[in-house]
């Protein structure tokens, strides 16, 4: 019984092991079974017979298989290689192997009541239910060695063997032995040794133990957790924490990256090439690079950082100062600001005026109200009232007088305007706006013209497109192959190349150009329509009162109406 069992589970495993791996040989599921032959290549490279279908990358082309080449199934599909059974592995550990069982011819079975007994060559397994169970066998690395297993009034565990020496008083005593390690458990206590390795446990309160490379202690009520490895290691005692790499211990100077601090109060880090210091409650930070020998130490208001370029030195926020290479700046907030940079740059400012002097000799001055320039261009400002600019380069001079005076003149351009009277705008070469006081408005341009006087009349005209507008009574745009025009509220006309829309009062007419030629129609709202269409015509009185339609051989008349039918033309199948 039990060999029929281990046998079913071996298949039930093997079959599932066989649909997991898609690298055995034959197995993976675009191949169909074992590699083709050499017969089997010969007999696919025949030229298929006529009126095969040619597989090809049109859509659906992947759903045509040649002949010979439908997918099969392995001769035995549930056979695994060696390879794939040392990949899957077993399912049981080594130790429950049952070792020394002979045939199924020589074993023996009694059956006593709640007595059982089973004796197979060297295996034998004996229970008086529910009191005591017994198993023996030869131990899995010497034979000569008994295995046995005892297990007494579902309590108590013993066994002994070559292996092993386990004493399991269930739930309050567990002593594990094997060649090289032990494992004792005695209600919250553990105590594990094996070489290179310890551990030490009272739980929940204590966790400790060591590795070759390390080891941890963690104390839950103290809130600690101690680790280290190879690399480097993470310690945690309540709100102070370390953590470093590329060291043996939690130490500045053989841990090659490293963070600790006390939260919320410390924090401090370093590597190989930076560190930091960080002390929120006296709002101090500081950081050093030492790639760029550069450095930042903030104390509260205090603000020192030096860097390749400048160095900075500030008490905030009300002196500040700046300094480099042929630089210095300098800041006693509100009142001063003193900057130079180089043998002409400088920059002077108080509450009362700024004074500047750029590194081409360019001079600015400001002050309340007053503002000048003078450089490559030149600006004077007497805020609001004045603004002066000049571009000497291009020839460019530009004044208001705010808000009644404004002109513009350079090389390409004349404009001048006295606000709200009179402006011009000239261009050369290009366009020409005057205005006439915010109402009237005339432009001329390289594409057209425009004439407005706002907001009622609008014409003007620019390539072939023209509008006209006298609001809000008629407007006419016009543009090639199309215009719209409306005489407001009695006339509107919309045309285009193919079609004419046009309404006069209560008269409506349309035409449509077809390729067969013209159809159109008018209506006399609401007595009478007329039409004609390339193949006939009709009529309506109040829209089928009375009426008559014609279209090719079919004649129609309508009375109240109701259509009658005429005539009709003839049927295809009765012409033929």
């Amino acid at each position: 019984m039990t060999s029929g069992c281990v046998g079913l589970a071996a298949l039930l495993w093997s079959g599932a092991a066989a649909a997991q791996d898609p690298y055995g040989p034959g197995m993976s599921p675009s191949v169909g079974g074992p590699p083709p032959t050499s017969g089997g290549s010969s007999s696919s490279s025949r030229t298929p017979p006529p009126g095969t279908p040619e597989p090809h990358a049109a859509s659906g082309g992947e759903s045509l298989l040649p002949p010979g080449t439908e997918p099969s199934l392995p001769e035995n599909p549930l056979k695994l290689s060696r390879r794939l059974k040392l990949r899957i592995g077993p399912d049981t550990f080594a130790d429950d192997e049952e070792t020394g069982r002979g045939s199924e011819e020589e074993t023996e079975r009694d059956f006593y009541g709640l007595y059982y007994q089973e004796r197979s060559g060297r295996y034998q397994l004996r229970a008086a239910f529910p009191l005591w169970f017994e198993r023996q066998k030869p131990s899995l690395t010497d034979p000569t060695v008994t295995d046995r297993a005892s297990l007494f009034g579902g309590l108590y565990y013993n066994r002994r063997s070559a292996e092993h020496a386990d004493d399991v008083l269930f739930p309050l005593f567990w002593n594990l032995r094997d060649k090289d390690s032990r494992t004792t458990v005695v209600g919250p206590f553990v105590n594990r040794r094996a070489p290179g390795e310890t551990d030490d446990w009272l739980a929940p309160l204590y966790f400790t133990g060591t590795r070759p490379d390390g080891g941890y202690t963690i104390i839950p009520p103290l809130l600690t957790y101690l680790n280290r490895d190879r690399s480097g290691g993470f310690n945690l005692v309540g709100p102070a924490f370390c953590s470093w790499e590329g060291g043996p211990s939690c130490d500045t100077r053989t841990a090659k990256d490293l963070d600790l601090g006390v939260a919320p109060f410390y924090f401090y880090g370093q590597n190989e090439l930076s560190k930091y210091e960080v002390i929120p409650p006296l709002l101090h930070y500081y950081r050093y690079n030492d790639k760029d020998l550069s450095y930042t130490n903030i104390w509260g208001p205090y603000y020192r950082r030096h860097t390749e370029e400048r160095d900075y030195f500030h008490l905030l926020p009300l002196y500040w100062h700046i300094w480099g290479k042929d630089e210095s700046h300098t800041t006693l907030f509100p009142f001063y600001h003193y900057g130079r940079k180089g043998p002409r740059e400088r920059l002077f400012i108080n509450p009362l005026w700024l004074h500047g002097t750029g590194e081409e000799g360019e001079k600015t001055f400001v002050t309340w109200g007053y503002a000048r320039y003078r450089g490559r261009t030149e600006l004077d400002m007497i805020t609001p009232f004045y603004w002066g600019y000049r571009d000497p380069d291009i020839g460019l001079d530009q004044k208001l007088l705010f808000p009644f005076y404004y002109r513009r003149t350079s090389p390409r351009e004349n404009s001048f305007a006295l606000f709200p009277f009179y402006g011009r705008f000239h261009t050369y070469g290009v366009s020409r706006t005057t205005w006439i006081t915010p109402l009237f408005q005339h432009t001329t341009s390289l594409t057209g013209w425009e004439t407005n006087l706002h907001p009622i009349v609008y014409l003007g005209r620019s390539g072939n497109s023209s509008h006209t507008v006298v609001a809000p009574f008629f407007w006419d745009f016009a543009s090639p192959g199309k215009r719209a025009t409306v005489g407001f509220p009695l006339y509107w006309r919309f045309s285009d190349r193919q079609e004419v829309n046009q309404l006069v009062g209560n008269v409506y007419y349309r035409e449509k150009r077809l390729s067969s030629g013209l159809d159109w129609e008018i209506h006399l709202f609401p007595l009478f329509s007329y039409g004609e269409t390339p193949d006939g015509h009709w009529w309506n009185v109040l829209y089928g009162l009375a009426g008559y339609t014609r279209r090719g051989e079919t004649t129609k008349m309508r009375t109240l109406w109701i259509p009658i039918t005429l005539s009709e033309g003839a049927r295809p199948s009765a012409r033929f």
